[in-house]
Order: structure tokens, then C-alpha cells, then sequence
């Protein structure tokens, strides 16, 4: 059921996705007719509706660049965190990375083209994923995570605790991961960040640190049904929104940017928690009715 969701899951945002660079395209049509039609006189020094020029439309709006990389991140969260079910230590870290370099690519395509950014960010997620969930005891995935509801009585050793647990990285693939990092960290010293040095590596840090918190308590409450959790869960949201907000804020032009930066954080984070949230749904059903029947 989960390979059913997450398929959907992303047929949906590829529909999204199409009907947005096809809206845009339009517009762009009308924009240049309008223009060659009041303006004849210039026609010549117009620049006319070439697919050269459509090319160069860009594919996403702020707005759906946000919701793009949330989504984007929040599946490659949930799927590095799938492949914790795998019991092959390279097929699971050859998982990671395949899903790591889709999704470099598709955030280069459809939001900033600045592949090394969002390779940083991809990486850096995967590492610290298991750092994350191990402290939040989210568990490694199991078929409905059968093996972590609570048993009581004389059922409490049952076929799946018998199993040897997985843990969520390999020694060898946390070494191979950190080392790609630090490789990519020294190389975008020949890059110039978006925003100034001195605010860019904190807010790339914190907020991989505000994404993976957000992750694992959104697992927690929709596969365990854990509502006492949104105690926690919604001020990280909130602070998450603020905090990117008020850096990116902080060295803007103008303060009149503020509420535009807030709505754009806003997306992302919604669109990361809800990507997760949808991808957990049906399993978190399953274990709710397990752990009920137990």
C-alpha cells in the first residue's frame, strides 16, 4: 500500500508540475500577442514567442519553487527512511543515492539551477537522517512496523522481535556520506551563496536540522497516532517558518520583503510535513488497528 501511495503521491505532483509550466507557457504567449499587437511599430525590437524564448520561461512560480523543494525534500526524507527495511547494506545505500540524485536533479530543473546547493541539501539530509530519527526513536521500517506496536501478556516475543534489528546507516555508508558532504561543502567555497556567509551555513544547518525533527515527529504522530506530539510538532513548524523567514529577511533589501519570505518558508515547510504525512497514511492506519486488536 505504501509503493501504491508514494507512486500516486508523485504522478500528483508531475500533473502539478505540467500544469504549471503549461499555464506559465500560455501566458507568455498572450503577454508576447498583446505586445506585438499594441506595439507594432517596435515589432522588430519585440521579442517574439519562440520556443528559444519559452524555453527560458521560468518552470515554477516562488510559490511553486517552494512547494516543489518541500515535496522534493520531504520524499527523499521518507524514502531514505524506507530504505531502512532493506537488509542488503549496498542496495540500501544504492537506494539512497539514486533517489539523492533524482531529486538533485529535478530541484536543478524545476526551481534555482544551482545543483551544488541542492546537492548539499539532499546530502545533508540523508546523513542526518539517522541521527535525527534514532533520537526521536523513530524505528527502522518494517511491513506496517508490526514489529514496534505494544504486545502485552505472554505475546511479547513474537516472530518480528526476534528479528536482528536494522540500524539506519552502515558504518561504511556514514563515512562514504560524510565524506561526500565535506567534498561538496569545499567545493561551493568557489560558489557565492544567495544570502551573506555569515547567515547562509547557519540557516543551512538549522533548517536541516528543523526538517528531519519535523519528519520524524510527523512519523510518529500519523504511524503511531501520537496527537500528544503535535505539542511538539506545530511550534517546530511555526519556529521553522520564522527562522527561515527572519534570515532571509535579515539580509534583504527592504523589510517590505518580510511577509513574502514568510508565505514562501510557509510553503516549503507545509508542503515537506504534508508530503510525509500522505506517504504515512495508510501504514499508520494499519499499525493503529494492529495495536488496537493486540
Amino acid at each position: 500500500m505504501t509503493l501504491v501511495i508514494v507512486t500516486g503521491w508523485l504522478v500528483i505532483n508531475l500533473l502539478l508540475l505540467l500544469a504549471t509550466h503549461s499555464l506559465l507557457a500560455t501566458n507568455s504567449r498572450n503577454n508576447h500577442s498583446e505586445n506585438n499587437y499594441s506595439e507594432i511599430q517596435i515589432r522588430s525590437e519585440t521579442p517574439m514567442a519562440t520556443p528559444a524564448n519559452l524555453a527560458s520561461t521560468p518552470l515554477l512560480t516562488p510559490q511553486g519553487q517552494s512547494w516543489m523543494a518541500g515535496t522534493t525534500l520531504g520524499l527523499i526524507t521518507f524514502i531514505s527512511w524506507l530504505a531502512t527495511g532493506i537488509s542488503s547494506s549496498f542496495i540500501r545505500f544504492a537506494t539512497r543515492m539514486m533517489a539523492a540524485i533524482g531529486f538533485v536533479l529535478l530541484l536543478t530543473n524545476c526551481c534555482t539551477p544551482n545543483m551544488l546547493h541542492h546537492a548539499i541539501n539532499v546530502s545533508g539530509i540523508i546523513l542526518l537522517q539517522p541521527m535525527i530519527f534514532m533520537l526521536l526513536a523513530i524505528p527502522c521500517w518494517t511491513i506496517s512496523l508490526s514489529g514496534v506496536t505494544r504486545h502485552s501478556g505472554l505475546n511479547k516475543i513474537t516472530k518480528a522481535s526476534q528479528q536482528p534489528k536494522l540500524s539506519q546507516f552502515h558504518v561504511g555508508e556514514l563515512i562514504t556520506l560524510t565524506t561526500l558532504v565535506a567534498l561538496l561543502l569545499a567545493a561551493s567555497r568557489q560558489y557565492t551563496p544567495t544570502v551573506a556567509n555569515f547567515v547562509y551555513w547557519p540557516v543551512l544547518v538549522g533548517s536541516l536540522f528543523f526538517l528531519q525533527t519535523i519528519a520524524a515527529l510527523t512519523i510518529r504522530v500519523v504511524m503511531f497516532r501520537q496527537l500528544r506530539l503535535l505539542v511538539f510538532l506545530i511550534p517546530a513548524l511555526v519556529l521553522a517558518t520564522l527562522f527561515l523567514g527572519a534570515a532571509e529577511g535579515f539580509v534583504s533589501a527592504g523589510s517590505w520583503q518580510a511577509e513574502a519570505d514568510l508565505r514562501l518558508y510557509g510553503i516549503l515547510i507545509a508542503s515537506f510535513t504534508l508530503s510525509i504525512a500522505v506517504l504515512c497514511s495508510s501504514d499508520g492506519w494499519e499499525t493503529s488497528q494492529k495495536s488496537k486488536d493486540t
